[in-house]
């Protein structure tokens, strides 16, 4: 089966498509007709305007035959092209009588002609290789175009499916974020439960409230702008500093004109959450985290960057930052990239760069 019979083709293609089998007929038509009208004035003793109707009935009638057999061609879009080709080549052959005892009929009895004496096999025999000969011309052209059309749709497949299976990783990686975060969210607000500080808790638990209901309510492998990306993660920040309220420091340098700038969903949360375990979780002093973006020719810079104690720890390039990388990749391909490691003076950098493009 034709993978092609299952993708849907577009009304305005398949308009397209009809057209061009009506023009192939009719310039198939049009050159055997001129063809045969140059044999005519040739060979022919009879006087052109005389044959010429009769040549333009059977014009019409082949030009019917092969609207017959591209019907017939339509119903065997499922069989492999081989059988097709078979199916043509006898088709052609049987054309061929056809035409042959229309003609016969139309110059003896339905127009005849004088002085054509009686019908002799040979020549009828002659005239069924002859007329073979066009047809197989025309079936051959006919089914060239057709398996043209056929690798056109194969190749739309393949891209949506391409599309599709692009789609699916992206939703997939971004759909990793959310149950890491949540899982850690969760135990600080049961930590802060368990420590008695249940005004945190439940401002903790406002704030993961709208985070979640932004974040679900969005497409999953979106791209959203700049702006909205930085909302997200400051209720996802304010979640945080009621955790560590004594200990965290937020600094935000977005330039207002890069806001508009288009940015994978939550690309900057596995990154802030890095900052937040094992920058401010790991220290006890003071710990900022900046979160800042610069734009350029080369593109969208946007660096997340702490000054705590956990720079070493994170070292590595663990579950969030791989999906990081990965999710750049898949929307952006080499244009998307990661760097990461520990920062001079102590704390830890993750730079992400990416097209500056704005939001389709």
């Amino acid at each position: 089966m034709n993978l092609s019979q299952n993708l849907p083709v577009d009304l305005s293609i398949q308009r397209s498509r009809r057209r061009a089998t009506w023009l192939l007929i009719a310039a198939f038509w049009v050159l055997t007709f001129s063809v045969l009208a140059l044999r005519t004035l040739i060979t022919d003793s009879l006087p052109f305007i005389m044959l010429a109707p009769r040549r333009l009935l059977a014009a019409a009638f082949g030009a019917s035959l092969c609207l017959l057999m591209v019907w017939v061609f339509s119903g065997l879009r499922n069989r492999s092209f081989s059988e097709r080709v078979a199916v043509g080549l006898v088709g052609a052959v049987l054309m061929s009588i056809a035409q042959t005892m229309f003609i016969s009929l139309l110059y003896r009895v339905l127009m005849p002609l004088p002085d054509r004496g009686p019908l002799l096999w040979e020549a009828s025999a002659q005239w069924v290789m002859v007329w073979t000969g066009y047809y197989l011309a025309w079936t051959g052209t006919h089914l060239a175009l057709t398996y043209h059309w056929e690798a056109e749709d194969r190749h739309r497949q393949y891209a949506m499916m391409q599309e599709l299976a692009q789609e699916a990783h992206i939703a997939a990686l971004r759909y990793q974020v959310n149950p890491h975060f949540l899982f850690n969210t969760l135990n600080a607000i049961s930590a802060l439960v368990t420590e008695g500080r249940r005004e945190e808790a439940e401002a903790m638990l406002l704030n993961l409230s709208a985070f979640l209901r932004s974040t679900l309510s969005g497409d999953p492998g979106g791209i959203i702008p700049l702006s909205d990306e930085i909302a997200l993660q400051r209720l996802y920040l304010a979640i945080e500093e009621a955790r560590f309220s004594e200990r965290m420091r937020v600094e935000l340098d977005v330039p207002e004109e890069l806001a508009h700038v288009g940015v994978p969903a939550l690309i900057l949360q596995p990154l802030i959450e890095n900052a937040v375990r094992y920058g401010v979780g790991r220290s006890e002093a003071m710990t900022t985290i900046r979160v800042s973006a610069t734009g350029d020719e080369a593109g969208l810079r946007i660096a997340v960057e702490d000054d705590g104690a956990g720079g070493e720890g994170a070292g590595g390039i663990g579950i969030g930052l791989a999906n990081v990388r990965d999710r750049l990749q898949a929307h952006f391909g080499e244009r998307g990239n990661m760097e990461a490691g520990p920062r001079e003076g102590g704390g830890y950098r993750t730079v992400i760069r990416l097209p500056l493009a704005g939001v389709a």
